[in-house]
This record gives structure tokens, C-alpha cells and sequence, in this order.
């Protein structure tokens, strides 16, 4: 996704890769035939297992991280733990009844979701509603009214939704202090500068990585050969090693992003266009034999919030069929960490390496 965030240079930008996968890898779970084949190559698998697998890994992770958080302390508690709560949806058309297998195996056996029945020919507006109560509540309240009106679509066979949220505290080693955050200049990609708030700390040591050829003092416009090095070679770059930094400067940003993912995908050369054949979703639900028409949509908002206090983040993801009749150490040395122009952010899990959250900030004064 970040080949998304590298051709949107004009706005900040925040992205949930696993989110979409979570999505993705609950349809191709219920698919057969090409587009199944499709899906092999797609998501890089080589059976429905081995998807089913991942997707389990997935869901543990968020639980893990949960569970932990859970014995530390509550939400409101300034020592709680990184919270990451993954949470999925499924609304079916009576018209395309679920198969129970579907249901039992992938639906509650792997993603703890409770499938709805409903009918997108009477009930659009109110689903509509529901899902967006459900993305609210998901998100803790960051990404409201994420399904705009005529969406779903009254022909619409199925919906189905991820929602993940992280909220995380800086561990006290790593505390910025209020009382230091300053007005400072962010150098723009055009040349122009705004003035925004900059964070720092008394403590010397943060976990950052410096890498070859990217200077945060000088290299002010470094972001877009950055992002093209890491599309080339996605595992080369971004991995953390504890650094002693001379300055550490980073602003405070808080912003949503939100993208047509199968455009994105199609962008980026990976598109869904496979998805042709009704008959090849019949494993997740009972398809007429008169449907012969299969027009997938799939869309993702974002959000993203880091100040002294920590991070809080957020995405929703959904995907909607429309069916028709006919870690690695570097020896110390001082550096500094300045980010006074325009770079990239990932949330990572440590111990699955997952990305949950990856963007890139153009303009923090930004706070759509």
C-alpha cells in the first residue's frame, strides 16, 4: 500500500494493509475456481489453509495484544498497554442465503463474526445505518459515517467488514514532555514552510532508524526516492534499532485518509478485475442460477492521532458485491532525528511483523 501513498503527494495519507487483507482473505476463504486461483497469486498462498492460517494469525495478534493491554489497566488509565482490537462484519442478502459451512468454519471459527441477514432491496438505508453504527463503535468513535448514502446498493448480495484500533502510550522511557513541545518549521515538498507544533523529550535514546542516504537535518524532499526504494525492495527498509540522537524533533499530527482499494490495487497493478463469475463465491453462499452478473467494490478510511500522549489509530474496511440477473542492531552514534519535512510512519507488531497502520505525512497542519 505504500505505492498508494507514494502517488498521493499532495495530501497526508494513512493506510491499514492488514485491515484490507482481513477483508480480502474472507472472500477468497469462500471462493473456488479462477478466482480462487486468483487469489493464490494475489496474496501470495498456495492453498485455502494456508489463507485460513494467516487469517488466524491475524485475529491472535489483536487478542494477544488485547489480553495484555486488558491486564494492565483500563482505557482511561495513563499506564495501559497498546490496545489492538480486531473486529469483523458480515451482511448477507436473503436472496443469497449463507452457506453453513461458510459461516461455522471462517465467519465464527476465524474471524468472531456473527453473519446478518438482511434485504439491500428494502433495507439499504437502514443497513446503511447499522454498518456505520458498527464502524463507529469499532473505531472508538474516530470514523463516523463511513458509508455515505446509496451505499450499500440495493442489489447489493453481500457486505463484509474489518475494523481495527490501536491505541497506544508512549512508555515512560520514551515520554515526550508537554512542556517542550514547540511552534517549529515543516519543509513542504513545493518549498514552502508551516509552522506546527514539534515534539521532544529530555531523554536522549528513541528507537528510530537511520537509513543510507536520508538525512532527516538536509534531504527535505528524500520522501518520494524513500518510498520508491521500499517499493522495490519492501524488505530492506523500516526496520527499528535503538539509535542515541544529539535532537529529536517530531510533530504532532492527527488526520483521515480514505481510498477506493480495488482502484488502488488496480493502480498498482494488482487489480480485482478477476472477480467475474458468480458461481465461484457458491461455496460462501446459495448463488441463483439465473445471477450471472459479479461487480465487487471495496473502500477503506483511515485514522490517525500521535501527540505526547501517545498513538490512536483506526480503519474500516468494506467490501461489497453487487450481483445482477443476466530486527536488526547498529552500533551507537550520535544523530539527530528531525522531522521537519515530509516522511513516513508504520505501526508495526513486534513479534508477527505485521503492519497494521503505514502512511505518510505531507503536511501536518493538516487535520482533515
Amino acid at each position: 500500500m505504500l505505492k498508494k501513498v507514494e502517488e498521493h503527494e499532495e495530501k497526508n495519507s494513512v493506510v491499514s494493509p492488514v485491515s484490507i487483507n482481513a477483508v480480502l482473505n474472507m472472500v477468497a476463504a469462500g471462493s473456488k475456481g479462477a478466482t480462487l486461483d486468483h487469489f493464490f497469486a494475489l496474496l501470495g498462498s498456495k492453498t485455502v489453509k494456508e489463507i485460513n492460517s494467516e487469517s488466524a494469525k491475524m485475529m491472535a495478534v489483536a487478542a494477544d495484544v488485547g489480553l495484555n493491554s486488558a491486564n494492565k489497566g483500563t482505557e482511561d488509565n495513563d499506564d495501559i498497554g497498546p490496545v489492538l482490537a480486531m473486529v469483523n462484519g458480515a451482511w448477507f442478502d436473503r436472496r443469497f442465503p449463507l452457506k453453513p459451512s461458510y459461516d461455522e468454519k471462517i465467519l465464527k471459527g476465524i474471524f468472531n463474526c456473527e453473519a446478518k441477514t438482511v434485504h439491500f432491496a428494502t433495507q439499504a438505508e437502514q443497513v446503511r445505518e447499522e454498518i456505520n453504527a458498527w464502524a463507529e463503535a469499532a473505531s472508538r468513535g474516530l470514523i463516523k459515517d463511513f458509508l455515505k448514502p446509496g451505499s450499500p446498493e440495493s442489489g447489493a448480495a453481500l457486505v463484509l467488514i474489518n475494523g481495527l484500533y490501536f491505541k497506544g502510550n508512549w512508555d515512560c522511557e520514551y515520554k515526550f514532555d508537554l512542556d517542550l513541545t514547540e511552534k517549529r518549521d515543516f519543509y513542504l515538498l513545493n518549498g514552502d514552510t508551516v509552522s506546527v507544533p514539534f515534539m521532544t523529550s529530555y531523554r536522549a535514546s528513541h528507537y528510530c532508524e537511520s537509513f543510507d542516504g536520508f538525512n532527516f537535518q538536509d534531504e527535505r524532499d528524500g520522501l518520494p526516492d524513500l518510498l520508491k526504494k521500499h517499493i522495490s525492495n519492501p524488505g530492506k527498509y523500516f526496520n527499528l534499532s535503538p539509535v542515541e540522537l544529539d535532537k529529536f524533533w517530531i510533530p504532532k499530527f492527527k488526520f483521515s485518509y480514505g481510498f477506493n482499494v480495488l482502484k488502488a490495487m488496480q493502480d498498482m497493478g494488482t487489480p480485482l478485475s478477476f472477480l467475474t463469475d458468480p458461481e465461484d463465491l457458491s461455496d460462501m453462499m446459495h448463488v441463483p442460477e439465473d445471477v450471472d452478473v459479479f461487480e465487487p467494490k471495496m473502500i477503506q478510511k483511515a485514522f490517525i492521532e500521535i501527540d505526547e500522549k501517545g498513538t490512536e489509530a483506526a480503519a474500516i474496511t468494506e467490501f461489497e458485491d453487487l450481483m445482477g440477473f443476466s530486527m536488526y542492531y547498529k552500533p551507537k552514534r550520535l544523530i539527530s532525528f528531525v522531522a521537519d519535512h515530509p516522511f513516513v510512519f508504520m505501526l508495526k507488531e513486534a513479534k508477527s511483523g505485521l503492519d497494521f497502520f503505514t502512511g505518510a505525512v505531507l503536511d501536518p497542519s493538516q487535520s482533515d
